[in-house]
């Protein structure tokens, strides 16, 4: 498929450390990402000590609390940015929702976005549209920038799309200077990250897809220049800097405000094993390989005669197929895990750093 990357991290070792590649040919890390054996265990001993130990006492609170802060750490090193400008969520529709529902939309306003957008930021504008009375106008992916009106109060739209990998024109919706919202579902994990260099103002990140923690967990980047425009959309004990006065109590300082709900240690530890087993191996590489393993995958569909979908540097890639599901459903039953994009008639494989040079050439003999 492609030559293999020259790196201190072995590939077949990095491999190794994701016990499902043994039995499966994993391609589906853009829906859920195969879990690290290094997660598993440390979820097991957490569920030991909660049985045993009892979810009570300072000391359990004081953990639990001290993961939290490890874990948004850790998103914020993926991210390039300050721990204090990330709030912990669910998933990246909370954080779209908390943005969307922390702005002071007025009737009128217009929201941009395109015609590649995932259900989960779809449904918030949604609601927006009917509770605010805002304009959402939906135009071509790759034309975004370009479509930005005087009107425009917020773009909110893809990094990646969850289509076929397109990378959106980040430098050109900043300089539009309209706020810039973006779903980084297929971001996160699989494209390189600097906050400060990409410009945005509102990132909305999942955590169970290329980062391969638990599901129900993701995070929400705020630039602090924007963290005032946002009214708390759903506050909480840790919204508050004084807890013990709720009614008159200011916000807490920094992005945490934003927080949903109490931190589960659980979710927090695995978190952060899988981050671990990535940093361990460099994010350079990580990033390096699943691009260019993505690259040489899109390149070899395309020599056999596939129509795949326009991309850029991602790792998804995305071919036509007479019946998605069916094609799906057939690559099953070899081994082959990938899904369907039913509305537009796709194919989509996910490419991580973990996958084979000899799993992506089998997929293109049997597609082929």
């Amino acid at each position: 498929m492609t030559e293999s990357l020259t790196s201190p991290t072995d590939p077949t070792t990095f491999r190794a450390q994701f016990p499902v590649l043994q039995r499966l040919s994993y391609l589906n890390a853009g829906t859920e990402g195969p879990v690290p054996r290094a997660a598993a265990e440390v979820v097991h001993l957490r569920i030991d000590m909660e049985t045993d130990a009892g979810r009570c006492g300072r000391p359990y609170f004081e953990e639990t609390l001290g993961l939290r802060d490890r874990a948004r750490a850790g998103y914020a090193s993926v991210l390039g940015c300050d721990p204090s400008e990330v709030a912990l969520t669910g998933s990246t529709t909370d954080g779209v929702n908390t943005v969307i529902g922390g702005l002071d939309l007025r009737p009128g306003d217009e929201i941009v976005t395109t015609d590649q957008e995932h259900p989960g930021l779809l449904a918030p504008l949604a609601r927006a549209r009917v509770r605010h009375g805002v304009d959402v106008r939906v135009v071509p992916f790759a034309e975004i920038a370009g479509e930005v009106s005087s009107k425009t109060r917020l773009i909110a739209c893809s990094h990646v799309s969850w289509v076929g990998g397109e990378v959106v024109d980040v430098p050109g919706l900043v300089a539009t200077g309209v706020p810039v919202l973006l779903d980084a579902a297929q971001g996160i994990g699989a494209v390189p990250l600097e906050m400060g260099a990409l410009g945005v103002d509102f990132y909305a990140a999942s955590g169970q897809k290329w980062l391969c923690g638990p599901e129900g967990s993701g995070c929400l980047y705020v630039r602090p220049e924007r963290l005032e425009d946002l009214l708390v959309p759903w506050p909480g004990y840790s919204s508050l800097a004084d807890a013990g006065n709720a009614l008159d109590s200011d916000w807490a300082e920094g992005v945490a405000r934003l927080d949903h709900g109490f931190p589960a240690g659980m979710r927090s530890a695995w978190t952060l094993a899988s981050l671990g087993v990535f940093e361990a191996a460099g994010w350079e590489w990580v990033h390096e390989r699943a691009a260019t393993l993505a690259a040489g995958l899109a390149d070899r569909l395309t020599e056999r005669g596939l129509e795949v979908r326009p991309r850029g540097r991602s790792t998804l890639v995305s071919w036509h197929a007479e019946d998605a599901q069916a094609e799906v459903d057939r690559l099953a039953g070899e081994g082959v895990i990938v899904r369907s994009i039913p509305a537009f008639g796709l194919v989509r494989a996910s490419v991580g750093a973990w996958t084979s040079e000899e799993e992506l050439e089998r997929l293109v003999e049997l597609v082929a």
